[in-house]
């Protein structure tokens, strides 16, 4: 059987009871494998291995959606079965080493990312943290050059016309390539994390202080596991390292709480406190 008609084969085995299309779907094949499908999109088989990944794009999903959704969310299946632990965030370059912002979809990491961007601050990732222990520090590693930020954001942050393309069909959100200086290239050791806090209503008005908070080792910890990138797979094997990881990150990088109103013209003044605090 070809590769082609294999993974045709595990599509119709993935499908097979599922009354109704939804927009996400995963599921774990008898063979070990992992089926991801974003409905209208594409379709994705990540070995159990981690070390082969098959996809199937549909007609009206571009290209660059297609290497985003790939080295996002289902890297991390794949970085999971390799033994990897992947955290939710975006990650600038201060002074040659990185500043990483944690929080869920929608808490601000890229756009703090953007705002730092606009110091000079070239862009590491945006969405997936991917770490490397050396001897005695984190290396964080490059992700892909670019930035995921709405219309407006890259109007009044980065002051440029965005030109870029949608992520999808739900969102006015776009992929943003960044350019030679935007982007950085290289492996940095990591300075400090910064897990942001929920962006409510009253921390969304131009009213109100930046605050940081320094966490102890075991508060640092509990934010890192809530950061994680992967929240599907839950498996005894995975919690335990996942725990074991988050425990060994919070001894060596400082993690911090950052607290700010969401307003973009406070953007600046956060960014100035943040360096502040870890120069």
């Amino acid at each position: 059987m070809g590769r082609t008609a294999r993974f045709a084969a595990l599509r119709r085995r993935a499908a097979a009871g599922r009354p109704k299309p939804d927009w996400f779907s995963c599921r774990r094949l008898e063979t070990g494998s992992t089926y991801l499908r974003w409905s209208g999109l594409f379709e994705f088989v990540v070995s159990a291995d981690g070390h082969d990944i098959r996809y199937h794009r549909h007609p009206r999903a571009t290209p660059e959606s297609l290497s985003t959704y790939l080295l996002g969310q289902v890297l991390s299946f794949a970085l999971l079965a390799l033994g990897v632990e992947p955290l939710h965030g975006t990650v600038v370059v201060a002074d040659g080493e990185g500043i990483g912002f944690l929080g869920d979809c929608g808490y601000g990491k890229s756009t703090l990312g953007a705002a730092f961007l606009r110091l000079g601050c070239p862009v590491l990732t945006d969405d997936v943290i991917v770490l490397e222990r050396t001897a005695s520090r984190y290396c964080v590693q490059p992700g892909m050059p670019r930035i995921k930020l709405f219309p407006s954001v890259a109007r009044q942050v980065l002051g440029v016309e965005p030109s870029g393309t949608r992520l999808n069909d739900g969102t006015s959100k776009q992929i943003l390539p960044l350019g030679a200086g935007q982007a950085a290239l290289s492996p940095v050791p990591l300075r400090a994390l910064y897990a942001l806090s929920e962006p409510t209503p009253a921390r969304r008005r131009a009213a109100g202080r930046i605050a940081i908070e320094r966490l102890s080792a075991g508060a640092a910890c509990l934010e890192l596991i809530r950061n994680t990138f992967n929240t599907i797979v839950l498996d005894r094997d995975r919690l335990a390292r996942q725990f074991a990881f988050a425990s060994r990150l919070a001894g060596v990088v400082p993690v911090r709480r950052l607290s700010y109103p969401r307003s973009l013209r406070k953007l600046p003044a956060v960014c100035e406190a943040v360096l502040a605090d870890w120069s």
